[in-house]
């Protein structure tokens, strides 16, 4: 029986030694999350200035789950990487592109996107740009990409690219004839172009004519990366635990259901 009593007592010491170091060395303040306040459905600024999304949502419950205080920040892209770079804010919601693996620990996917191309009804090379089925057909062309796009710079070089500063810059150098292709997502794309054309402005009637591709041309896929001196660095096997029990209990298909609109619905 001592033995027994003996064995339950190192046990337990152990599970709490372990717990400890787990836990132990998260601070004593929220975790700081910086995001992009311009990109819907996945994550914005609302009309009333609050932050909204499909990211926002599925963070927002992963943390309350994990029972770990969440803060966050919404910045124009570049911006909101800047904070993470210069260690005021602990991570971003972005692609795992290699260049970031060096200086991030990524999750697993929060959500899976199709990228797809969009392209103007008026383009002289409309029919042929609609045949492109992969990355190095678009070398023909020339792409216009908003600035701090980490996975354009990786999989785009050496092809024609135009860096404009948002989505809307993008969609009107496609609809004034100055690019042939913008890449969006089955998610964003829909959501960005209708806003843009509601808004209306001197290219309204040319902004309708920009249509989605027939293909999706790759997939990517969106996950939380923190900072590796971050002292939040060690959650993310946490945060995969948590994440992959709201796909099981059916949390985030909910979320993406709310937010969700199909391409077809806009060509």
């Amino acid at each position: 029986m001592r033995r027994l009593f003996h064995f339950l007592a190192v046990l337990c010491s152990t599970v709490l030694l372990i717990h400890s170091s787990l836990w132990g060395k998260l601070p004593d303040r929220p975790f700081q999350w910086a995001d992009d306040e311009a990109f819907k459905p996945l994550i914005y600024r609302n009309s009333t200035g609050k932050s909204e999304g499909i990211f926002y949502e599925v963070l927002t419950e992963a943390f309350r789950r994990m029972k770990i205080p969440l803060r966050c920040g919404l910045y124009p892209w570049t911006r909101a990487q800047k904070m993470v770079e210069e260690k005021k804010a602990d991570g971003m919601v972005t692609v795992a592109t290699e260049a970031r693996r060096k200086l991030f620990r990524s999750t697993d996917p929060i959500v899976s996107v199709e990228e797809w191309i969009f392209v103007s009804r008026e383009n002289p090379n409309y029919k042929e740009i609609l045949k492109i089925r992969s990355i190095e057909d678009l070398k023909r062309f020339t792409l216009v990409e908003t600035l701090g796009s980490g996975w354009s710079r990786e999989h785009f070089k050496g092809m024609r690219i135009i860096w404009v500063p948002t989505a809307q810059s993008a969609l009107n150098m496609v609809a004034s004839g100055r690019a042939d292709i913008y890449l969006m997502s089955n998610y964003t794309g829909p959501y960005i172009l209708e806003d843009h054309i509601r808004r209306g402005g001197p290219l309204g009637d040319r902004l309708k004519k920009i249509v989605s591709g027939t293909h999706p041309l790759t997939k990517i896929d969106y996950r939380l990366l923190i900072r590796k001196d971050s002292p939040y660095v060690d959650i993310t096997d946490r945060f995969n635990e948590v994440l992959h029990r709201m796909y099981r209990d059916g949390s985030c298909r909910k979320i993406l259901q709310r937010y969700r609109i199909k391409t077809t619905e806009i060509r």
